[in-house]
């Protein structure tokens, strides 16, 4: 299915074209006494782009809507922690900056290779990352990365949560329209 988006995305201007070029012709066959080439490549650069404006503008609008909406970040509490809970899909690759940018000491994270296990990376001595398999996460607080999909509006939310309250300390997203 991705692949059939990057050739729509490759080929729809194309046919837009086309279908400008088309019209522009038929319009001047059909009225030649009405329209010159310009006339006919205006009037069909009207019809086929008005409605693409309006769907454009539509679409627009909602994503402008869904951005009122989720807000600025929102930072409601600070809290020092040596270590976090990170739930996301990609905490063993993307999440790896909490250890090497965000300054934690250590991560606890769900094990990728089994399903309900939980694994702990930590810096050593050296500065390496190491991965240590453990019963259940001893985090005190949870980052929280969530992805949802709207009708033409990708909303990337991260939340940072007190594990034993469930109190949200943090909110923060990224939109794509």
């Amino acid at each position: 299915m991705m692949l059939f988006g990057v050739f729509w995305a490759a080929f729809a201007p194309l046919l837009l074209l086309a279908a400008w070029a088309g019209l522009a012709w038929l319009l001047r066959r059909l009225a030649p006494a009405r329209f010159g080439w310009r006339g006919a490549l205006l009037l069909a650069a009207i019809v086929l782009g008005a409605p693409l404006g309006w769907i454009w503008r539509q679409d627009s609008a909602a994503f402008q809507a869904v951005c009122r909406a989720e807000g600025a970040t929102n930072i409601r509490e600070k809290a020092q922690a040596d270590g976090i809970l990170l739930t996301s899909g990609t905490s063993n690759s993307f999440g790896m900056r909490y250890l090497h940018s965000e300054g934690f000491a250590w991560m606890e994270s769900n094990d990728i290779y089994k399903r309900g296990g939980f694994v702990r990376y930590a810096r050593n001595d050296k500065g390496e990352i190491t991965t240590t398999k453990i019963d259940a996460p001893t985090a005190r607080y949870e980052v929280r990365e969530i992805f949802e999909r709207q009708p033409n509006v990708g909303i990337s939310r991260t939340l940072v949560l007190e594990r034993e309250s469930g109190r949200e300390l943090a909110r923060g997203s990224s939109l794509s329209f």
